[in-house]
């Protein structure tokens, strides 16, 4: 097949999983349009796991080593489409990009991974040893981890290639993640009597403060860690006239 109808092929593709919205617990409609595209190139086996993930096997005529195509399908949300320069859902090219909604995090990489399993088959006509296994994973923006381990219980790869973004730069690692959740509590008041209640924000900008002054550790292989503040919420909310009483970040 020329180099021209490979572009094709995986623009398509990647156009097709951006205009399938696909929050995170909410993948059915991109799920599907992988499904559509392997039988489209004459795969019709698929796996589907308990969370909701697509595996596809492509197997050898002979025993061999496995290698696993790994890529997440969900995005996180768009809160405002107005603000961007181009629609999220669109798939729009503008100056040999393509633009959307999980183009790079990463369902250009998943467009990759899928046209490569299936141009490969093609190409090989099956005369390989081992298995190309394609996993569309789901769930990884909240979940991150946890459909991969149910992955794990149908493939045994003996290679792992995940398509996450890095800089076009192959990385051999991951610096992992851990959630740390601070809590501050306060005294409830009405806001026209502020002196009566104590402020749980107040108190978790504090920590903020402090937590910010940590200096992250540095890997030799896997560069400096990151620590940064995600999320953070007052309660009650809306507070409308009332003091917060406590805080959670």
């Amino acid at each position: 097949m020329p180099v021209q109808a490979y572009a094709s092929s995986l623009i398509s593709l990647c156009q097709n999983l951006i205009r399938a919205k696909s929050l995170s617990g909410q993948e059915e409609e991109v799920i599907s349009v992988l499904k559509n595209y392997f039988v489209s190139r004459g795969i019709q086996t698929f796996t589907t796991d308990e969370y909701g993930s697509l595996i596809v096997t492509v197997r050898g005529k002979e025993k061999g080593p496995v290698i696993l195509f790994d890529g997440h399908v969900d995005t996180v949300p768009v809160p405002d489409p107005d603000s961007w320069t181009h629609p999220p859902f669109e798939g729009r090219i503008h100056g040999n990009r393509i633009y959307g909604r999980g183009s790079s995090d990463m369902k250009g990489a998943v467009s990759a991974m899928a046209v490569a399993a299936c141009d490969f088959l093609e190409a090989s006509r099956g005369n390989f040893a081992g298995s190309l296994v394609f996993a569309g994973v789901v769930q990884e923006e909240v979940f991150e981890g946890v459909a991969a381990r149910s992955i794990s219980k149908i493939c045994d790869p003996d290679v792992v290639i995940i398509g996450e973004a890095t800089g076009l730069q192959l990385n051999i690692g991951q610096r992992g993640r851990a959630e740390i959740q601070v809590e501050t509590l306060g005294v409830p008041a009405h806001s026209a009597n502020p002196e009566k209640g104590f402020n749980a924000v107040y108190l978790m900008t504090d920590a903020i403060r402090k937590i910010r002054e940590i200096t992250p550790p540095r890997h030799p292989v896997l560069g400096p860690g990151i620590l940064e503040l995600t999320d953070i919420k007052s309660s009650p909310y809306p507070g409308a006239s009332v003091v917060p009483s406590r805080c959670l970040a």
